[in-house]
């Protein structure tokens, strides 16, 4: 799907229909699930699938809630390229256990035009920047409570990451954290056209958490990897790389097999999902939900699932 069609639906989304924000009872102190962010969160989570505009979202969407009323922050998810938000459910359902709210856009439909550019990441970032702006008054309509979307995480693999850096490189005030799960910037496929968001420094700082994989290969290239993002990034930033796990390896089970041939993996798939969760867990646990002391979780080689190198700046 052409990035002019997605724009085509946007502008079909009729403002009539987006539910304004209901008001709810609370005051308004964040929920901290506490413990273990490598285990399974406390709180039940439902997840629902809406249709483009169903709300006057502008893309379909993968929304993971708690399926009770809380105080919980929001977390913006960007797949990877040519990947499905389907390929994420036990990544992010695992992190919205612990109290968040994570919202996972269809960006675009895989296929031949996006092999070949179209949309570009920018172009992404651009109808990203339309989901966060539907998030206050969408949010409540789909879930049923309020949210927190005055907190605000943002987070993407592979060219996902490319696309949650360009959001804020737009406008750092859209996030209060980002994450990168083997974040990929590069030119955008064959014909490689596309500008890239690391070209120096960042000029923004938030704190950032960059997970890469030491078998990313062509999936993942030298040089357009997870290293770029965490040099260019301002600290407070966390650099956590999975020596023995594929750029694949934290997508679903069917996911990644399917993509095995291309994308390597490591010898335990589930323990870097596991890790991958729990990483993400407690980032945005110290960062989204003030708990401060969730940080320890992002140095703990001991309680981490599977072997991991860690920087700190």
């Amino acid at each position: 799907m052409a990035m002019g069609t997605l724009s085509c639906i946007h502008a079909a989304c009729s403002p009539e229909r987006v539910a304004e924000p209901a008001a709810f009872p609370g005051n308004g102190v964040v929920f901290v699930a506490g413990g273990n962010p490598y285990s399974r969160g406390p709180l039940p989570v439902k997840v629902t699938a809406v249709e483009a505009c169903d709300q006057g979202n502008p893309v379909p969407l993968l929304v993971f809630g708690p399926a009770s009323a809380g105080s919980y922050p929001v977390i913006l998810f960007q797949h990877g390229f040519l990947t499905r938000n389907e390929a994420y459910r036990e990544l992010l359902s695992h992190v919205a256990g612990h109290g968040f709210v994570v919202v996972a856009p269809q960006m675009y439909e895989p296929g031949l035009p996006a092999l070949f550019g179209q949309p570009t990441a920018a172009e992404e970032a651009l109808l990203a920047a339309q989901v966060l702006d539907w998030l206050p008054a969408g949010l409540p309509a789909i879930l049923g409570y309020q949210v927190q979307t005055a907190r605000v995480g943002l987070a993407g693999h592979s060219r996902g990451g490319k696309v949650a850096w360009l959001i804020l490189a737009a406008n750092p005030a859209r996030a209060q954290a980002i994450a990168g799960v083997d974040p990929v910037d590069g030119t955008g496929g064959p014909l490689g056209n596309q500008a890239r968001v690391v070209q120096g420094p960042f000029a923004f700082s938030v704190p950032a958490l960059v997970i890469g994989t030491g078998l990313g290969g062509r999936c993942a290239p030298r040089g357009d990897n997870h290293e770029q993002f965490y040099a260019a990034s301002r600290p407070p930033a966390w650099h956590v790389v999975i020596p023995d796990a594929g750029h694949a390896d934290m997508l679903d089970e069917p996911a990644a097999l399917a993509v095995g041939g291309l994308c390597p993996g490591g010898p335990d798939r589930a323990a870097t999902r596991r890790l991958t969760a729990g990483l993400l867990v407690a980032f945005f646990r110290a960062t989204l939900q003030n708990d401060a002391s969730a940080y320890a979780w992002l140095v703990d080689t001991v309680s981490a699932p599977v072997a991991i190198n860690i920087e700190v700046k």
